[in-house]
């Protein structure tokens, strides 16, 4: 985000945006012994006439036992003209993604673009999709220690802060890696997870900001000038224990941003077994960008509200939703 005074209108905060149409639900069993599972089902193609593609994951022994269930969902801010299309893999508007299985460790991350880049002419999209191509390219070659996913996030960033051109642009960023029964994470920003265990909430990622709507990020822009700028160093870490029955959601700020976590959690309540995991994660996804544009207090205004800024409603964003059961 561009640097500047923290009493800024919320409104204009808000302005920026990607005009591109993009959104896809995707999903599949991303699991540790298993092959993946029919892409999306439901009536959701029939609901919302959305063009849907699906990510099939590769069979994959455990170094431990646990398997993993993934689905995931997304739609761009910014959706005219009737259905959607995918324009790029794992990109919804200014939002980016991924996941991958590599040696026995199931890799998946989140980017959120920064949007105040197109006031500069600069597509924002860029940096969040370049970011997350880096670290999954990272993940795949096995480059990186399995318990500390910021290892992955400084590589990226080393390889893009150095590549000539260099892309311009700003991200915050989300990383997952499970690793023999255990779940590690770096988030640097306002993405970020959730752990719900046996139908209450076990741990949620810690929100990361500068100022008011001004979160940590990753940046290619030089020191000054008016932008912010952090390293991967300076990403939030974690660690535990995974159990039979977890729930992991990883999202950026546009489901976390109008959606309450209690409605969040309650939603998940149907989730008890894989079959239900696609349905689950795309109705709280579709929940995300139905309050998006609700006129009531969204999570979003109740906190402009404490900054002493008058924001009604839902905050229209790029929604990324990926769920992930522990089985």
């Amino acid at each position: 985000m561009l640097g500047g005074g923290s009493r800024q209108a919320a409104g204009r905060l808000l302005t920026a945006g990607r005009y591109a149409v993009r959104a896809v639900f995707s999903a599949g069993a991303v699991d540790f012994a298993t092959t993946s599972q029919e892409a999306t089902k439901g009536p959701f193609k029939k609901t919302i006439q959305e063009q849907a593609t699906a990510d099939v994951g590769e069979k994959q022994r455990p170094k431990k036992g646990l398997s993993i269930y993934s689905s995931q969902c997304g739609f761009a801010k910014n959706m005219r003209g009737g259905a959607s299309q995918v324009l790029v893999k794992d990109v919804y508007g200014e939002d980016a993604c991924f996941s991958i299985m590599a040696n026995g460790t199931y890799v998946v991350g989140v980017a959120d673009g920064v949007g105040g880049w197109s006031l500069r002419g600069v597509d924002p999209s860029l940096y969040s999709t370049r970011l997350m191509r880096e670290c999954k390219k990272i993940a795949h070659s096995g480059d990186f220690d399995p318990t500390k996913p910021v290892t992955i996030l400084e590589k990226a960033y080393k390889t893009m802060d150095n590549e000539r051109p260099r892309v311009d642009g700003s991200s915050t960023a989300c990383l997952l890696t499970l690793h023999e029964d255990r779940l590690y994470s770096a988030n640097l920003g306002d993405s970020g997870f959730i752990v719900v265990r046996g139908g209450e909430l076990f741990y949620q990622s810690k929100e990361q900001l500068h100022y008011f709507n001004a979160p940590y990020q990753l940046s290619s822009a030089p020191d000054g000038g008016g932008f912010l700028k952090d390293l991967p160093t300076r990403a939030d870490e974690y660690d535990t224990e995974l159990m039979p029955g977890d729930i992991i959601l990883l999202a950026t700020d546009g489901l976390w941003d109008n959606v309450p976590l209690a409605t969040i959690i309650k939603e998940l309540e149907v989730l008890k077994s894989a079959e239900k995991l696609d349905s689950a994660c795309n109705a709280i996804a579709l929940t995300a960008r139905k309050l998006a544009t609700d006129t009531r207090p969204s999570p979003f205004a109740l906190k402009a509200l404490v900054h002493g800024l008058s924001f009604e409603g839902g905050k229209p964003d790029d929604i990324t939703v990926i769920c992930l059961l522990i089985v």
